[in-house]
């Protein structure tokens, strides 16, 4: 569905915000956006995945498929993409899940 006219985008913000995360850790996906109080549509690789009442869902390895997530809250536009990964390694170099620009810093991050 198309967002209404001048609306802003809605905003997903992954939690924790580093990728890639453990197989058994879980990411909290939270959408926010400047709309009208209703539901929330969730897009898993580009289709429409669930319509929740809630604003935030929980994503572990153990859902199904995709990794790309975007929001919609009621009113408000289209979010942009978040990417998910999960690494089995005993070592993993993160990134920010945030699309980031050309130009922008990249911090990265070691975690084992």
């Amino acid at each position: 569905p198309l967002s209404p006219p001048g609306a802003q985008p809605s905003r997903l913000t992954p939690d924790p915000l580093w990728m890639p995360v453990f197989p058994w850790e879980e990411v909290t996906l939270t959408c926010q956006g400047s709309g009208a109080p209703g539901p929330t549509d969730w897009y898993m690789d580009k289709q429409l995945w669930w319509q929740a009442g809630s604003h935030h869902i929980q994503v572990s390895k153990s859902n199904p498929g995709g990794s790309t997530y975007q929001c919609r809250r009621h009113g408000a536009g289209l979010s942009l993409p978040v990417t998910l990964s999960f690494s089995n390694d005993w070592l993993v170099l993160q990134v920010p899940a945030q699309a980031l620009l050309e130009g922008d810093a990249l911090p990265l991050r070691c975690r084992a």
